[in-house]
């Protein structure tokens, strides 16, 4: 943080010791370590909050990225789908034709063909 050496250090050693005195030096010393934690907590929680908000904003990113790209997939589905049954009928596919609703046969239609089945079995 500061990148002070041993020599720096003891210069200010020399001149605390020098101001204060001997005997008040040690409640200096405790009173300038008390602050230097609570500084540096003070920082740690200010990185850790910045952190959480950017972590927070960068999931909010991503949350809209992904909405916005699900909301292109599914409103162009219909345009794709669209497309290959054009891309269908240009290649000339026959379109199929919608299928009938079978009626149920009467039983003189089921017995005219189980007698033409019989008769065509003998």
């Amino acid at each position: 943080m500061l990148d002070l050496g041993w020599p720096e250090l003891f210069i200010i050693m020399l001149v605390a010791l020098l101001i204060v005195g001997p005997k008040e030096l040690p409640g200096l010393v405790r009173t300038a370590a008390s602050w230097l934690r609570k500084t540096k907590r003070s920082i740690n929680n200010f990185q850790n909050s910045i952190e959480e908000i950017a972590r927070e904003v960068e999931l909010e990113n991503v949350k809209k990225d992904a909405e916005e790209l699900l909301i292109n997939e599914v409103s162009s589905l219909p345009n794709d789908v669209g497309e290959l049954l054009k891309v269908e009928d240009d290649q000339g596919i026959p379109n199929l034709p919608k299928t009938q609703e079978r009626k149920p046969k009467s039983a003189r239609e089921i017995d005219t063909i189980t007698n033409s089945k019989e008769k065509s079995d003998a």
